[in-house]
């Protein structure tokens, strides 16, 4: 923040002084100030006192004629030629701020007036008196700190129009309300709690343009750094604000099926944003809000041209705004104290649960929590795995919250680069381990096959089949057989008393010894819940190929049989149809933002072992299978959030 200079006690020359006020404002800031004499300027402030005394007490005998003239002088637009000039404006609020005590409630409207001032771009001696003027009012009484915070936080949007030729950017303007509302803070640090209500009551709606998010949510977060016991209020808002644009991106993309081009925002808030082509849609008033439309009422069905330009300005928007909670989050950890990034960490994790993870439409607002577990791999990582685990196994949990979690966890193990084998198998070994109980307690109760039961089960079964398909490498141990013959025998053999042995493979030559979390998948396969036709065709697909090609175990017969099976209800809206296609880690596509994520982001990648065949017949298999795909490869890679389109939140 850039330090506050001394206040002014320079001189202007009386010609100066009384000119008409449109030529005064010509007159640039910085000679202003400069050419004042110190007499004559006492002179000015002892007149403009007298002035002030004398409309407050009239105002209080009921003759309130001289109050209103400054109420209404001090509220003129700067850019009209009846306004004051920044001299005169200059002394208002220096005798304004030596006669605080005086501006009690009945002077509301006089305090509302000066608040309006528009001071930030002004020159440093104005600014110096002004925040002089906000410490001493909030100082003297404490109903006007309300006021003030919102007139500050509605100095972090994002400014169209500028004073005419302006010699301060926006962002030095944005410098100096961060330096009037640190100086608030200090003074009043319970005002910390009205402050929130502020940064909410000013956060721009969803619909404005990529400037105004993007400016606010920079400088709210900016905010946190000063402001730190708002760190996980201030988060939550700019979270809970992305998750709603991301959620609506989606919906729409559903709607029109295509990919959509969009250009990047370039983050300079010192250039004018260009109006031609802002997605503000403030001028379509007669477009009513998203959260308004009543879906059953008819509507003019918009241009598709038209809906894929609104798209590209949502996509822009969340893009922009994921960039600067990425670098955020970057500058913490560059400077931060440990103890800080545990309570963003936390923060985000608790942000998650109330606001991300049932928004099954949420594509990208999830990578925040993905790159900051980065960050700590052995703490964050291994308690955000241990977090989904927990509301996956716990039966108290709504089964939504234990479906999304299996969504999750599967995704995240998937494609994060940062995970080690031993932690992958160890989540594997949790799921497995869970199923298998599950099915141990279940299964004589299945008579037949019921996609509106078992959502849990069936969702954690994929999320195992998925983890595999991405990363069975990570799966393989190089123990010797027999010692690990032995760790079973001891550390298994009454819990897991009906695990398979796939470790040997099958077939001739197979050698791959396999970690202990898969050795009772072949039995959960083969079980009468029978996954392989309840859960997402392209996982089983990929699953059946890749387990045949690396010697795992071999399903084609099953997925043959399968195709002679119905299921009422399969394929329609519910929520284990929602979450099969459901994948909240896929590929990040935010050109702006990705590279926070590239790094630490596993891509899927075919290699010849997984498209190699190992018979002819496992071939004709493949064909037949490849049918309802273009292909298993093109369909792993090219996972995506699609869920169902009746809901995308699911309570």
């Amino acid at each position: 923040m850039p330090v506050r200079s001394p206040t002014i006690n320079a001189t202007l020359p009386q010609d100066i002084v009384s000119q008409e006020p449109a030529k005064i404002n010509m007159i640039p800031a910085e000679e202003t100030n400069e050419n004042v004499s110190k007499e004559k300027l006492n002179n000015l402030k002892l007149m403009m006192k007298t002035f002030i005394m004398g409309a407050l007490r009239e105002k209080e005998q009921g003759n309130s004629s001289r109050y209103n003239e400054l109420v209404e002088l001090l509220s003129k637009d700067p850019s009209s030629p009846e306004a004051p000039s920044t001299l005169k404006l200059y002394t208002w609020i220096v005798v304004l701020s030596q006669s605080v005590s005086q501006l009690d409630k009945s002077c509301a409207s006089l305090v509302e007036s000066a608040l309006l001032i528009d001071w930030s771009f002004r020159n440093r001696g104005f600014v110096n008196a002004y925040i002089d003027f906000l410490e001493n009012l909030v100082s003297a009484h404490a109903f006007y700190v309300v006021p003030v915070l919102n007139s500050l936080v509605q100095g972090f949007r994002y400014r169209n129009v500028l004073p005419e030729n302006p010699k301060v950017t926006r962002t030095q303007a944005y410098d100096r309300y961060h330096e009037a509302l640190q100086c608030i803070v200090r003074l009043i640090p319970t005002a910390v709690n009205s402050l929130f209500v502020s940064l909410v009551r000013y956060m721009p709606h969803k619909r404005f343009n990529s400037a105004e998010q993007a400016a606010y949510v920079k400088n709210i977060l900016l905010i946190s750094e000063y402001a730190p016991v708002l760190r996980k209020q201030i988060l939550g808002l700019v979270i809970d604000q992305m998750v709603q644009i991301d959620a609506q991106i989606q919906i729409e993309l559903d709607e029109i099926e295509e990919d959509v081009e969009v250009e990047i925002y370039n983050m300079n808030f010192d250039e004018d944003y260009d109006s031609e082509h802002s997605d503000s849609e403030d001028e379509d008033d007669d477009i009513p809000d998203d959260e308004s439309v009543d879906s059953t009422s008819s509507q003019v069905t918009p241009d598709k041209s038209d809906t894929t330009a609104q798209i590209k300005y949502k996509i822009r928007k969340l893009d922009a705004m994921m960039n600067l909670s990425f670098q955020y989050f970057q500058k913490c950890a560059q400077s931060a104290s440990a103890d800080v990034l545990h309570e963003i960490f936390y923060a985000l994790v608790d942000i998650f649960d109330r606001a991300v993870l049932k928004t099954l439409k949420s594509r990208y607002t999830q990578f925040l929590l993905f790159y900051f577990c980065s960050l700590n791999v052995h703490e964050y990582s291994d308690y955000f795995l241990e977090h989904l685990l927990q509301h996956i196994t716990d039966p108290l949990r709504p089964n939504v919250t234990r479906v999304a979690a299996a969504a999750y966890i599967s995704s995240y193990v998937a494609r994060a680069k940062f995970l080690d084998s031993s932690t992958i198998q160890r989540v594997v070994l949790a799921l497995s381990t869970w199923c298998d109980n599950y099915v141990d307690t279940h299964e004589s109760s299945v008579q037949s096959l019921d996609c509106t039961k078992h959502d849990v089960f069936y969702s954690v079964v994929q999320a195992t089949m998925y983890i595999f398909c991405f990363k069975w490498r990570d799966l393989v141990i190089d123990n010797d057989l027999e010692i690990e013959e032995d760790m079973e025998d001891d550390m298994y053999s009454e819990e897991h008393r009906h695990l398979t042995r796939p470790e040997h493979g099958f077939g001739s030559g197979a050698s791959r010894t396999w970690c202990f979390g898969l050795r009772n998948l072949p039995r959960l396969v083969m079980s009468k819940f029978n996954p392989l036709k309840i859960c997402s065709p392209a996982v089983v697909r990929q699953f059946a190929k890749l387990s045949r090609s690396t010697h795992f175990m071999y399903v084609y017969p099953v997925l043959e049989k399968n195709r002679d099976i119905f299921v009422p209800g399969l394929g329609s809206s519910n929520l284990l149809q929602t979450v099969q296609t459901f994948f909240p880690f896929d590929p990040y596509k935010l050109d702006g933002s990705k590279i926070f994520v590239d790094n630490i982001y596993y891509e899927w990648v075919a290699d010849e072992e997984d498209e190699s065949d190992d018979s002819e017949d496992d071939s004709e298999e493949d064909d037949e299978e490849d049918d309802d795909d273009d292909s298993v490869t093109s369909g792993m890679m090219a996972m995506s959030i699609s869920p169902s389109p009746t809901s995308h939140y699911l309570s």
